[in-house]
């Protein structure tokens, strides 16, 4: 079974890409990247020293960058050109799949053609690697079809793929939100600048805004993390722990201190998630997505 893996890159800096990357083998046995850096790519190292890279799979474009859904209908095109296979694996540079990866993908052919997407689910850490905000279901994998294709110019929307969605008991890290809280404020003002809504900062206040005033508003849905990071990403997490560490200790101090009734509320919230995504085991056509394969 042929997957695509479809990923978009931009001019600043990935530290989780190799992780990423490196979570997909396996899994994956094409890359497709739209990679609009502008001048010299600050990934291109990185991807030539892939797996991908190394063993002539990277299938990559280097458009300039328009808008969010321009960038993946590249990917599509690309996709189709090359004949790259039966589903896209709908990917980020910021998250980083577990071992079960593998084996779900290694499922794919067998699902039946009325299933047109497969979901899971990512945690989403937060200014920190010992807490998350929530676990939202994501698109993992869809069904590639010339009909498929992408609108919005941030946060954009697929369309064009038919078909029933079945959801996996499987969760991944999406680490976006763990780097510079500064990093954080200049992505709002990029999506802002897209129609994106929402209180954005002036560029000027970008050198030393008030971080506990500017997090606030997420501060109060901050969950404890009692789980284990990909492997792939451990090494990633620990570097990056050393080099962000007063910005995660703000965070950790802010989680620690959380009044009786929010924590009485965030572990409702947490009971939620854990209900949610668990509860898809119950789906037998799920179960065997994350069995052994024959």
């Amino acid at each position: 079974m042929a997957v695509a893996a479809h990923l978009i890159l931009g001019s600043r800096e990935e530290p989780f890409l190799a992780a990423m990357l490196a979570s997909l083998e396996g899994a994956v046995t094409r890359l497709i990247v739209n990679d609009n850096a502008s001048a010299v790519s600050p990934h291109r190292r990185m991807l030539q020293e892939s797996s991908f890279g190394r063993d002539g799979r990277i299938i990559a474009d280097r458009s300039p960058f328009s808008t969010f859904a321009e960038a993946r209908n590249i990917c599509l095109r690309l996709h189709a050109q090359n004949d790259a296979g039966e589903w896209v694996a709908f990917i980020d540079a910021d998250e980083v799949h577990g071992p079960q990866v593998a084996r779900i993908a290694a499922h794919l052919h067998e699902l039946p053609p009325r299933v047109g997407y497969v979901d899971a689910y990512t945690w989403h850490f937060f200014q920190s690697f010992d807490w998350y905000t929530s676990i939202e279901r994501r698109m993992m994998f869809f069904r590639f079809t010339p009909q498929a294709r992408w609108e919005g110019s941030v946060h954009e929307r697929l369309l064009g793929v038919e078909g029933e969605r079945l959801a996996l008991p499987y969760v991944y890290a999406h680490y976006g939100h763990t780097l510079e809280p500064r990093r954080h404020a200049e992505k709002g003002r990029h999506y802002s600048s897209l129609g994106a809504p929402g209180d954005v900062l002036r560029e000027e206040e970008l050198a030393g805004f008030d971080i506990e005033r500017y997090f606030a508003p997420v501060y109060h849905r901050l969950l404890r993390f009692r789980g284990s990071h990909p492997p792939v990403a451990r090494a990633t997490v620990e570097e990056l722990r050393r080099e962000l560490a007063p910005f995660h200790a703000l965070t950790d101090r802010i989680g620690r201190a959380q009044p009786p009734a929010v924590k009485t509320r965030n572990l409702i919230r947490r009971l939620n998630y854990e209900l949610r995504w668990r509860g898809r085991a119950l789906d037998p056509a799920a179960r065997r997505m994350l069995g052994p394969v024959r």
